[in-house]
Parts: C-alpha cells; sequence; structure tokens
C-alpha cells in the first residue's frame, strides 16, 4: 500500500503531463519520489521507470533511428553520468534534496523563460550539452532538457528526432539501471515499485490520450513548470528548516 503513494501515483500523474503536453515524465516523479526515497534511489527508479515510454518511442520509430548520430553522445554521455551517479552516492542526501531543489528552481526558470528549440549547439557548447545532461541524468536522472536541444539541431525530421533521441535514452537508461544494481542503489525491494510505477505512466499516458485533445497543451504545460519550481523551492526550505 505504501508504494501506491509514493511511487504508483507520482508514475501516473506523470505519465498524464507527458501525454498532454509532452514534457519530460522523469522530472515529475523526481518532484515526488525523494519525499519517501533518497535522491540517489529516487533517481534510479524514475529512470527505470521511464524506461517503458522509450521502448514504446522506439519501437513507433525504429525505421527512423540514425544510429550515427547516437554513438559519440552516447559514450560520452554514460561516461559522465556513471561518474555523476558515484559522486552523488557518496553525498549526504540531505545535501542532495537541497541540491536537486535548486536544480528544479533553475529547470523551471529554463522551461519558462530561455528554452528555444531553434538554437543549434556546435563544437563546446555542444559538448558541454552533453556533458551537463549526463551529470543531470547521474545526479538526478533528468537528462533530457538540453539533450532535445543537441538531437534537434543534429536529425532531420520530427520522426527522425523521435526514432534517434528516444533510442538514446533507452541505450542510457538500460545502462545506468544496471550500473545502479550493480553500485547496490537500486536493490531488489524496489523492483516491485519499479514494476508498479511503469504500470501507472502507462496508464496516465493512456488517459492522457484519451483527454488531450479536450485541454490547452500549452497551459498545462506551463503550470506544470511553475509547479517544479515550487516545488523545487519547498524541498530547499524544508530541508534546511
Amino acid at each position: 500500500m505504501e508504494m501506491i503513494g509514493y511511487i504508483l501515483l507520482p508514475a501516473f500523474v506523470a505519465g498524464i503531463i507527458q501525454g498532454v503536453s509532452g514534457f519530460g515524465a522523469g522530472v515529475v516523479m523526481m518532484m515526488f519520489l525523494p519525499l519517501q526515497l533518497s535522491v540517489v534511489q529516487s533517481a534510479g527508479v524514475s529512470s527505470a521507470i521511464c524506461m517503458i515510454l522509450c521502448a514504446a518511442m522506439v519501437y513507433r520509430y525504429r525505421h527512423t533511428i540514425n544510429f550515427k548520430k547516437i554513438i559519440g553522445p552516447a559514450v560520452l554521455y554514460l561516461f559522465v553520468s556513471s561518474v555523476s551517479i558515484l559522486f552523488a552516492k557518496m553525498i549526504d542526501q540531505n545535501i542532495m534534496k537541497i541540491i536537486l531543489g535548486i536544480f528544479l528552481i533553475v529547470l523551471s526558470l529554463y522551461f519558462l523563460f530561455f528554452s528555444k528549440n531553434d538554437i543549434e549547439p556546435k563544437g563546446i557548447v555542444a559538448l558541454l550539452c552533453i556533458i551537463i545532461s549526463g551529470a543531470c541524468d547521474g545526479l538526478f536522472g533528468i537528462g533530457g532538457p538540453l539533450m532535445v536541444i543537441y538531437f534537434l539541431s543534429k536529425t532531420k525530421g520530427k520522426e527522425e528526432y523521435l526514432g534517434t533521441i528516444q533510442c538514446f535514452f533507452l541505450i542510457n537508461v538500460i545502462y545506468s539501471t544496471a550500473f545502479r544494481v550493480i553500485n547496490g542503489i537500486l536493490t531488489v525491494d524496489l523492483f516491485g515499485g519499479i514494476g508498479l510505477g511503469m504500470v501507472g505512466i502507462l496508464l496516465g499516458l493512456w488517459i492522457a490520450n484519451k483527454i488531450v485533445d479536450k485541454l490547452d497543451a500549452n497551459l498545462i504545460r506551463k503550470l506544470t513548470y511553475v509547479v517544479i519550481g515550487l516545488c523545487g523551492l519547498s524541498n530547499v526550505i524544508t530541508t534546511l528548516l
């Protein structure tokens, strides 16, 4: 019953938000999971749950995946992510909650005021996108925002973009999940919750597909960004008090 409250329901909400706004379900879950789990475990659980979404998208767009554009970024991303996971494991989890709170606030401000799809990262900027994303993924299980900008600039057309970026994330989430299991971050007692979360996120996505035409996706997206910022602020305040 306890898992229903801190894994199933957040995953369900994340699935609805993902389906309505196209926004990352992992960010939504990371607003709630650290209330019951450590930040390190929350990142692992969130990433593992999102694996089912990535796999579904990869299957749907399997014929448009550009593997040549995945290999190089994936090697660097996975290396940085691995180092970040080990780093996060050694940090006091109260400090990690404060860092997560600040990260959510910055993420909220980024999406509200600075996110642009017409940015084309090149050279050192492209490398920084990959490095920062890998670090954020390792620390918080949230590596999507800058990689979206990266792959939008490297792919041609919606189908190639979706197939390529989702394949990239599927490779990462499989690796990072295995890495966290090997390093004792994801333990057997969490597997049931992960399975429950997968059911919840798929159910939320299914419901979203039924109601998406009746909702204002842009309004939902902006409200979600605001809530992320408020949750980040609350995380910092409650941890410090």
